[in-house]
């Protein structure tokens, strides 16, 4: 998968998302990522003295906030790849359940590591080539001067801009949980409800 250091940025960049400036009164989905980062900086803080008391509702905050504004069908469907059709809906939703949980905690635990780098959302100077799948640059200045360049994938549903993917200096995040689907469908034989059960964010 990808390093621990990276999930950190990712993190704290997902949850850029985490405000009602993403929704259907921002049309332009760079002034709501730029706003969503002023609002992270304000709530991180508040969040974060919830992990050492009482983790729990920690990760359930962290969900409420974080969870309206990824689309975690489309992910998830992306994630489980040709094995999407073959699954029962029962499966299907089983499947985006576990992927959702993982992430929450993952990115919870992450966050605990973010310590409020230089975020810069990138103009674009072309058109984007899909306006209703727009792909959004990300700048992250770390305390050693290095720079993380991250590309948002979003989609507009019922009026609500919402990540899709995500790559990071070049990963496909995407990319490498659907490698990671398939290589368990082989290790486990084609067995969905094994691969299910025995799914993590963390894998390697």
């Amino acid at each position: 998968m990808y390093k621990p250091a990276i999930k950190n940025w990712l993190a704290g960049l997902i949850c850029c998302l985490i405000v009602n400036a993403v929704n259907a009164d921002s049309t332009d989905p760079f002034d709501a990522v730029e706003q969503a980062n002023g609002v992270l900086l304000s709530q991180l803080n508040e969040s974060l003295v919830l992990y050492e008391t009482d983790p729990a509702a920690f990760y359930k905050a962290v969900d409420e906030s974080l969870g309206p504004f990824i689309d975690f069908t489309g992910f998830s469907r992306g994630v489980m790849a040709k094995y999407y059709k073959r699954a029962t809906k029962q499966q299907q939703q089983d499947f985006v359940a576990v992927f959702r949980k993982g992430l929450i905690e993952t990115y919870s635990n992450a966050l605990v590591g973010f310590d409020n780098q230089q975020i810069n959302v990138v103009r674009p100077t072309t058109p984007q080539k899909k306006p209703e799948r727009p792909v959004i640059t990300i700048e992250i200045t770390g305390q050693d001067g290095s720079i993380y360049k991250v590309d948002y994938n979003l989609i507009l549903l019922d009026g609500q801009w919402k990540l899709r993917n995500v790559v990071i200096n070049g990963i496909n995040i995407g990319l490498q949980f659907r490698s990671q689907f398939q290589a368990s469908m082989s290790k486990n034989k084609n067995n969905l409800d094994e691969v299910i059960a025995g799914w993590s964010v963390d894998s390697r």
